[in-house]
């Protein structure tokens, strides 16, 4: 079966370029591959170009012609997912939805491509006065947006794009309860996989970031956005007040939203905007306790967090959305609301008091990884549901 695959590749600097570049050695397996790439970023992998037909895509030329199905990888990060996107509106077909809310796309969108007329007519479309509002509140700079608010699940604005796929592959029940709510065509739940991990001396690389033998290390990693919840772990950290404690966030701060938090801060917090892969996993084998909360969720699944927990680092999660279907025994979660900072604050200290505690919550959270999102099965089923979706087509 030949398909063409619509993904943001390297060197874009996404989470979602990581997974497929990742994904597709093992989906060559099961399926003959031509890349379609942004050709404002030419892919920097030199063997995608050795082992796939790699193309730009340009509109004017694309034919789906000759291809049993097209794939296509959306998320909320414009910069990513704009040729996606516009490929997927010219030719239907099936959609890797990886974030359930896609606010943050349009609107970013309708400011560069100045077309707010087209973005507020699609949130009137789908959403009537609401909608209308939700466009009134993005013009004014309202802040929070709404896709960094609890309403974000209630207008999630990814009803285009589920209207174009074919079929659409989810990460998490979660996502999958949702999308079946809103549509009659085929939907699969296939696991966020798990990665392929690099060997470590974790000795060697505490000394390469400097943290010494009785320091213990917490590190977050991935885009600086409001539903990180920063502001909480900082504080809680500062209240901890236990000088061997050094947190280290690698990450974009598009928002620039860490920079009062640090001012205030009696942590010790070091940020660095942008980490390569190996980098980034250097960082997670270094680390003693590792934070990744998101809410509130816009229904996302993390590579990020997965790496962490793969690496047997112990690690905080808030419990909510896809997050939440992750074992109680597998990472530390914590329950949104107003006793936050208190819960977090509790856990940081058991971890910090037991390094017994931290091995073996770490040693769990691998176990978890190994187990439920082993990267050979998740190729076999995208190729299963692929092939499936396009008998159906036929």
């Amino acid at each position: 079966m030949k398909i063409a695959l619509f993904s943001p590749l390297h060197p874009m600097k996404s989470g979602i370029a990581d997974y497929t570049e990742e994904m597709l050695p093992l989906l060559r397996k099961h399926l003959e591959i031509d890349l379609y790439f942004d050709p404002q970023f030419v892919p920097t992998d030199a063997s995608l170009r050795s082992e796939f037909k790699v193309h730009p895509f340009r509109p004017e030329s694309f034919s789906a012609s000759g291809y049993d199905a097209l794939v296509y990888h959306m998320g909320n990060y414009y910069p990513a997912h704009r040729f996606v996107y516009e490929a997927l509106r010219k030719n239907p077909g099936i959609v890797v939805l990886h974030d359930y809310v896609l606010q943050g796309f349009y609107a970013r969108r309708a400011e560069v491509e100045r077309n707010f007329g087209e973005y507020r007519g699609l949130l009137e479309t789908c959403y009537g006065t609401a909608g209308t509002e939700i466009a009134d509140g993005v013009s004014r700079r309202v802040q929070p947006p709404i896709w960094e608010t609890e309403e974000a699940l209630d207008f999630p604005l990814n009803e285009e794009v589920l209207d174009l796929a074919t079929g659409v592959i989810v990460h998490s029940d979660f996502v999958k309860n949702r999308v079946q709510r809103k549509t009659a065509k085929p939907v699969v739940r296939v696991p966020h996989h798990g990665h392929v991990l690099r060997a470590f001396d974790r000795v060697a690389e505490r000394k390469k970031w400097r943290v010494g033998p009785d320091e213990i290390l917490v590190s977050s990693i991935g885009f600086v956005n409001r539903n990180r919840r920063y502001e909480l772990v900082i504080a809680a950290l500062g209240e901890l007040a236990d000088s061997r404690l050094s947190y280290f966030i690698a990450g974009e701060d598009r928002g620039k939203l860490l920079r009062d938090l640090i001012a205030g801060s009696k942590a010790r917090v070091s940020v660095q905007s942008f980490l390569p892969l190996e980098e980034l996993e250097s960082l997670i084998a270094a680390s003693d306790i590792c934070v990744n909360l998101r809410y509130p969720t816009m229904g996302e699944s993390s590579g990020a967090l997965l790496r962490q927990m793969g690496y047997a680092r112990p690690t905080l999660i808030t419990n909510c959305g896809s997050y939440a279907e992750i074992p109680d025994w597998a990472a530390l979660k914590i329950e949104p609301g107003m006793d936050e900072l208190t819960l977090l604050k509790a856990h940081l200290a058991a971890l910090v008091q037991n390094p017994d505690f931290r091995e073996s919550l770490g040693k769990e959270a691998s176990s978890y990884v190994r187990s439920e999102c082993d990267i050979e099965k998740c190729a076999q089923s995208y190729a299963d549901f692929i092939a499936a979706v396009a008998r159906g087509r036929k």
